[in-house]
């Protein structure tokens, strides 16, 4: 070639024999059908309806009623807030909480399947966690689904059927491995026993994510205020984010754009639902200075640790502790109160909302396990 070096000659020479050698792998149908919406962006910009169904009006209602603590998962109905099927929801808002807005932004960006369905097979729980008395009582639980782990099989004849219902409750099997917890071994404080504290000092623990399910007549009722009153503050101070507040009375469901919250057991899960086994339970407000960064601006981490090594003494006595944790990225050492109402929802044994004889302050209190937590 003439005009150029020999090291541009075998630059050439080199990128030819690369392009030549180089060949692209075969694709199955299942890796097409992924990377159409993933990773090379196959599907291009995303293509919108041809007009816009606003929720301002009232439809003619839903086929699936909901029955909020029916005697049967059956006649209680599964919870529809997939925007995949629109005549078909039962519930105000829609899944994944605050990620609804990043999942809008990745289907906008044609990076994700507008009609996605998640495959549900071999989704069930690692652990049993049988119906409890308080889940066929309307005012016991309001603030999360009970059925919302067991979807596959409460509500397998309407998944069978086509209907998008999608599980509110995730639970896993997990380790935790915390310094302080290899530091209260050491100094004898703890002692691993195989099972719940292993000799490297990860703590084995059941998870549970929840996503907040709201049954706004219930929610209405925990704070003495109506119904009507609840919607319409909600609709206001949301800067009219959801106009069915107003529109569709019929809708006693609702899924608030908010984080969830993430349940950590410890000890033998089956034994919740047992009066006569106590329960260390610890309401911890997510806080990543202290919890993660260790900061001494805030007490969070030292707290979380304290309920975790009281838990897990209280395990090896053959009972079960609860901790639980709310991810809201703040520092406050005291949850909201919707938090705390939400909160108080996670064990199935019957909490009662009632006001305190001295300090006349909200508190919940669980009769059976003799517990009384302050707002």
């Amino acid at each position: 070639m003439l005009g150029t070096s020999p090291c541009d000659q075998m630059g050439a020479n080199f990128d030819a024999l690369f392009q030549s050698k180089q060949k692209t792998p075969k694709e199955t149908e299942e890796e097409k059908r992924a990377s159409a919406w993933g990773r090379d962006g196959c599907h291009g910009e995303y293509q919108s309806a041809n007009h816009v169904v606003l929720t301002t009006h009232p439809r003619r209602g839903c086929p699936i009623k909901i029955q909020w603590g029916a005697s049967n998962p059956a006649l209680r109905g599964p919870v529809i807030a997939s925007i995949t099927q629109p005549k078909l929801k039962n519930a105000i808002g829609t899944h994944n909480g605050s990620y609804c807005v990043y999942r809008s932004i990745a289907v906008a960006a044609g990076k994700m399947d507008p009609m996605f369905r998640p495959d549900l097979h071999n989704t069930a729980p690692p652990v049993e966690i049988p119906p409890a008395p308080s889940w066929f009582d309307p005012t016991k639980i309001v603030s999360m689904d009970p059925w919302g782990h067991m979807i596959t099989d409460a509500f397998g004849s309407h998944l069978k059927d086509g209907t998008d219902v999608r599980p509110t409750v995730a639970i896993t099997k997990a380790h935790i491995q915390m310094p302080e917890c290899r530091e209260a071994m050491e100094s004898g404080r703890l002692e691993a026993d195989g099972k719940i504290l292993l000799p490297d000092g990860s703590c084995v623990v059941t998870k549970a994510a929840i996503e907040h399910v709201w049954y706004l007549p219930g929610v209405a009722k925990r704070f003495n205020i109506t119904e009507a009153t609840l919607r319409r503050c909600m609709f206001e101070q949301t800067g009219g984010m959801f106009p069915e507040l107003v529109t569709r009375p019929d809708l006693k469901l609702f899924l608030p754009p908010i984080n969830g919250i993430t349940v950590y057991m410890i000890g033998d899960v089956s034994t919740l639902s047992d009066p006569s086994k106590p329960v260390c339970v610890r309401l911890h407000d997510e806080s990543y200075d202290s919890d993660v960064f260790a900061t001494a601006a805030s007490s969070c981490r030292s707290c979380l640790v304290y309920g975790m090594l009281e838990s897990m003494l209280r395990s090896s006595r053959e009972t079960v502790a609860g901790m639980m944790r709310m991810p809201s990225n703040r520092s406050a050492a005291r949850p909201p109160l919707a938090e705390v109402a939400a909160a108080v929802a996670i064990l199935p044994g019957g909490w009662e909302s009632s006001v305190d004889e001295r300090s006349g302050q909200l508190c919940y209190v669980h009769p059976g396990l003799q517990l009384k937590w302050h707002m």
